[in-house]
């Protein structure tokens, strides 16, 4: 893993077809958490409900990383929305395996899902 970016993230989102596709590249960790919960927060109060998250490009998550994904899914699940979790990879799918990430669909439903593509994500929400 590159140094230069296990202290950084960035976030970019698009919609497409009434889902709101977010990318997250860098790292997913303590030092970043904040930025991640906030730029979810702005994503969620912009109205969206239907939330895929792309993590393919982020090579490093610990649990303050996955902190913010289980926040994110709470504050969909709030105004009932849904979230999805696309193109974990490496060590960052590990940590979700490890964690019981994949289990959180028993709490929140299909709200919340793991999903090997971006596009099978999109895919398996409710229409």
């Amino acid at each position: 893993m590159d140094q230069g970016t296990r202290h950084t993230l960035t976030v970019t989102s698009r919609e497409n077809a009434g889902v709101t596709l977010v990318k997250m590249q860098g790292s997913l960790s303590a030092t970043t958490a904040e930025q991640g919960n906030q730029e979810m927060k702005k994503i969620v109060d912009s109205g969206a409900k239907k939330v895929v998250i792309n993590l393919a490009d982020v090579d490093y998550i610990s649990s303050g990383g996955i902190r913010v994904l289980i926040l994110a899914c709470k504050q969909l699940n709030s105004v009932q929305g849904e979230m999805k979790i696309a193109a974990a990879k490496g060590m960052v799918k590990e940590a979700l395996d490890a964690s019981g990430f994949n289990l959180l669909n028993r709490v929140y439903g299909e709200s919340i899902q793991l999903c090997n593509t971006e596009e099978e994500a999109v895919a398996t929400f409710t229409r």
